[in-house]
């Protein structure tokens, strides 16, 4: 923290609000037994199994409709994990009721949407962190290594994000609501690149202006959303990223939990006299080849302590909250996000590059 930042030592009570990204629900409710200044006292799903499972293993208290925990439990924090179709009414919903919140991914089903819940949070006055943001997060160390000059200048960026499909719920076999058209405004492109984008924009210093797409059913032909996407990027500095965001890890089977140590997740940040090459699962996990330097070097991947599990990115929140002060990653952030997304999917079905608005 800045110095001269004031921190307060309350314990903030948390809620999780839907089970639909049951995985980090789930995350979050372990991390917490350990962590000292948060507790969960709550959690809401519509799906009665769910529910039960939930609240049973974390001894907390459960509610069928979320309207109902919101007006009932005395909660300073949501932790919405809903499905993402209901993710703009639980949005509007805690930021009217007062609550700070960790907003699941991707944020909206419509731009329309998205305004909304924009217009909301900010009336409010509550602090928002998108879990879409959350590579900001992850990559810091990265951001310093190009904001230092350690590349030369950054001018071009390439990530893949490449999974199996995720469960609706813990080995469920199914994918359930994540490729429903009624639940999710697209496939694997926008589920897996949708913190890619806001990634590219973050660490080039720059807005996406432009892009170009393409998305297929490339290993799953049966569903209604594409399990394949690939996109180019123009940013306003000049820059230019690509990001391919799929389903088509199909080993051992095709779907199964997330996330996966079989998955491939890759950054290769470009430099004019330098690169750097983070690859997540592997070891050593970063290649760097700085300016001036004859070789590249292999850096491992450092591993969390032996101290109590940290429920990220709800620290984060708690952090900043702790210091008076807003999330580096905001509501507005993810809504502009979301936008290229949208303008992604434009440019794939019209097969021309799609500017994006207000850019």
């Amino acid at each position: 923290m800045e110095q001269g930042v004031v921190m307060t030592t309350r314990k903030w009570r948390v809620a999780v609000v839907g089970l639909g990204h049951w995985y980090s629900a789930y995350g979050t409710a372990r991390a917490l037994r350990e962590y000292p200044r948060a507790e969960l006292v709550a959690a809401a799903c519509n799906d009665d199994a769910q529910r039960e499972a939930f609240t049973t293993t974390f001894g907390v208290k459960g509610y069928k409709h979320y309207a109902d925990l919101l007006e009932h439990e005395d909660v300073d924090i949501v932790f919405i994990a809903a499905p993402v179709s209901e993710l703009r009414d639980v949005t509007v919903l805690s930021a009217k009721a007062g609550k700070h919140m960790i907003l699941g991914k991707p944020m909206a089903m419509t731009i329309e949407q998205a305004d909304e819940m924009v217009e909301a949070v900010e009336a409010s006055g509550v602090s928002c962190l998108p879990f879409q943001g959350i590579m900001r997060f992850q990559g810091a160390e990265l951001k310093a290594r190009v904001d230092r000059g350690d590349i030369g200048d950054l001018i071009v960026v390439h990530q893949t994000s490449r999974w199996s499909i995720a469960e609706d719920a813990y080995n469920s076999g199914t994918p359930g609501w994540f490729v429903d058209p009624k639940h999710v405004p697209g496939g694997a492109f926008i589920d897996e690149g949708i913190y890619g984008i806001d990634f590219l924009s973050w660490i080039a210093g720059s807005d996406i202006v432009e892009v170009e797409a393409r998305m297929a059913n490339l290993v799953h032909k049966e569903l209604a959303v594409e399990d394949w996407g690939m996109a180019t990027f123009t940013l306003a500095n000049g820059l230019v990223g690509t990001l391919e965001g799929s389903w088509t890890i199909n080993a051992p089977r095709k779907t199964a939990p997330s996330p996966k140590n079989n998955s491939v997740v890759r950054i290769e940040l470009v430099g004019s006299r330098g690169e750097i090459i983070d690859q997540w699962f592997r070891e050593p996990g970063r290649a760097i080849l700085a300016a001036g330097a004859s070789d590249w070097v292999f850096e491992r991947n450092s591993r969390p302590s032996y101290g109590p599990a940290v429920p990220f990115p709800l620290n984060i929140l708690i952090d900043s909250l702790d210091a008076g002060q807003k999330p580096i990653v905001s509501i507005r952030d993810a809504r502009k996000a979301f936008a290229v997304a949208m303008a992604a999917y434009e440019a794939a079905r019209t097969r021309r590059p799609v500017r994006i608005p207000g850019a």
